[in-house]
């Protein structure tokens, strides 16, 4: 079984429509996705709840889709999965039960936990992680 490789105009389409959707998802940041795709009257948790967990969902899945078209290799894309689910089932519920008890649903986080917040809404550990599998298959195979 052979492996097809995407053509190079799939790559830089696939590359564009991924950073395209890391910048309208930065540049609607404000936007309330509950209330656009639920036109429902909810506790201001469980729409602090979606909306910090849509986004994260849509900029990593935009950044595995950016990953697999910069290394086009399974490895990379499922270690970019498992960094994925670690943020979906370790970090977020960690974040959500701090921030919620603390501080609310406010949206300014104190010095403690904006750090946390800059992972949830950004997608700060898969930029790292492009970073690493750059490093690692690019600059490291050159000093050996």
């Amino acid at each position: 079984m052979t492996k097809r490789k995407l053509s190079r105009r799939s790559r830089l389409a696939l590359g564009a429509l991924s950073l395209s959707g890391l910048a309208i998802v930065y540049i609607l940041q404000q936007v309330n996705y509950f209330h656009f795709l639920f036109p429902l009257e909810t506790s201001t948790n469980i729409t602090f709840i979606f909306n910090r967990t849509f986004r994260l969902l849509v900029n990593d899945l935009l950044c595995v889709i950016l990953i697999f078209v910069l290394f086009d290799e399974k490895k990379y894309v499922k270690m970019a999965y498992l960094v994925l689910t670690i943020e979906l089932v370790v970090i977020l519920p960690l974040y959500f039960l701090i921030k919620l008890k603390m501080e609310g649903d406010a949206e300014i986080s104190s010095p403690l936990l904006s750090q946390i917040h800059r992972l949830i809404v950004n997608p700060m550990l898969m930029f790292v992680l492009i970073a690493g599998f750059y490093y690692q298959r690019f600059l490291s195979a050159k000093n050996q």
